[in-house]
């Protein structure tokens, strides 16, 4: 073979090892953008849950002591004559602190729904749906709602257990409450227990399944509170 033969395959040679590695490179540059579009790929968008509020159409007009206006609210020093109930917020099992949506599974297992999380503490959305619902059903009370409420006499309630199963569509827990009087006496008090029956498919409908159990609950405690206020 010539001289001239052999630099013309060599060149050839050349010519494909360098077309054959920029072709691997290429493959490889693709796959590098391939991975880093997937890392940067956003997560499905995750839902925000309330406990959803009492209709306004089944909610009794306001008593003028629930509804008073700032320049009707009694000084601090007229509290103790202040008329109506205060109800002080929910306190709630640990697992029930958290953002995300809970559930049991077979009875013993919690998990979280996916891609769903409370848009607000589960006690805060539980003490509005339970104060508008008592408020339905004893409008006569006058009721308020918070820590440091006014009103003669205070409603103090605690979530002792909460289950929600999904699988079966059943909402079960039992509410210890105690009515006190200003000077922290104890009027009255129990542990209620209530089961209630409603879809759970989803985080939504376990916050409407909640909101059933917290109105089993006001029916309830309505019926123990019933009677006029005390003088």
């Amino acid at each position: 073979m010539s001289e001239a033969s052999c630099d013309a395959s060599g060149e050839v040679s050349q010519r494909v090892h360098s077309g054959v590695t920029a072709v691997s490179r290429l493959g490889l540059i693709c796959a590098a953008m391939v991975a880093v579009l997937a890392g940067c790929a956003s997560p499905p968008p995750r839902a925000m849950v309330i406990i959803p509020s009492a209709p306004v159409q089944a909610m009794a007009a306001p008593t003028a002591t629930a509804s008073a206006t700032p320049a009707t609210i009694p000084a601090p020093g007229d509290a103790a004559r202040t008329p109506g109930v205060s109800l002080v917020p929910l306190r709630l099992p640990e697992h029930w602190q958290r953002r995300q949506v809970l559930h049991l599974r077979q009875d013993a297992e919690l998990i979280a729904w996916p891609n769903a999380v409370w848009a607000e503490r589960v006690e805060t959305g539980m003490t509005r749906r339970l104060s508008q619902a008592l408020r339905q059903r004893l409008p006569e009370q006058g009721w308020w709602t918070g820590e440091e409420a006014l009103g003669t006499r205070r409603l103090l309630a605690e979530v002792q257990q909460l289950d929600v199963h999904a699988s079966r569509g059943e909402v079960v827990g039992t509410l210890n409450w105690r009515l006190v009087d200003r000077q922290g006496r104890v009027l009255d008090g129990g542990s209620l227990t209530q089961r209630v029956q409603a879809p759970v498919g989803d985080a939504q409908q376990e916050a409407e399944a909640l909101a059933k159990w917290l109105d089993a609950q006001a029916e309830a405690l309505a019926a123990r509170l019933k009677g006029p206020p005390p003088p």
